[in-house]
């Protein structure tokens, strides 16, 4: 059983799985340089936040049930952002709104920035580099400038490489009985 202050991941492989597809999917369409398909934009918002979901009811680790449902619920909302009014059900939301939404999830990050410091370096990477990618995002939407945008989708990116990298170093350690990968 690991101790509070050890560099191992709490986390769950399928929840950070989970994080690194919906993160990375997510936001290289904020980056333009690949942008899903409404369908598939929406495919990816529902099965990442349904298996965070997943993830984190089925831990008994309170720390990533705390970050992994409200995750889930984040990207399962984002669909009514995002996909509902691409598809003619509804409104594109009006730019503060999404500066207000945005803004919380960034500072939720920051909350579970600040709680990684007795975690792996690696995990600290992951919500470090999210906090800013969802700052960014907002500030994006704040000044419709592309320049944030681009910027927070590079941050996303960033995160969700950490968040897979992590998940794959959980995997190796679990299948070859020792840490291949390491999680610093």
């Amino acid at each position: 059983m690991p101790t509070p202050n050890s560099t191992t991941n709490p986390l769950p492989s399928l929840g950070l799985l989970a994080l690194a597809l919906t993160l990375l999917t997510y936001s290289l369409g904020q980056t333009g340089l690949v942008v899903p398909p409404v369908g598939s934009l929406a495919a990816v918002l529902l099965l990442g936040g349904g298996l965070q979901l997943l993830a984190g009811l089925q831990t008994r680790n309170c720390y990533a049930g705390a970050v992994l449902l409200p995750l889930g619920l984040f990207w399962l909302s984002l669909i009514g952002f995002e996909v509902l009014p691409a598809l003619g059900l509804g409104r594109q939301p009006h730019p503060v709104t999404m500066v207000a939404y945005l803004s919380m999830w960034g500072f939720f990050a920051a909350i579970l920035f600040l709680a990684s410091f007795r975690q792996s370096r690696v995990l600290q990477l992951v919500f470090g580099a999210l906090m800013v990618c969802l700052l960014l995002l907002a500030l994006g939407q704040f000044r419709d400038n592309p320049v944030f945008l681009v910027s927070g989708g590079i941050c996303g990116i960033c995160s969700a490489l950490a968040a897979g990298y992590t998940a794959l170093a959980q995997l190796c350690k679990h299948g070859f009985g020792r840490a291949i990968p390491p999680l610093g």
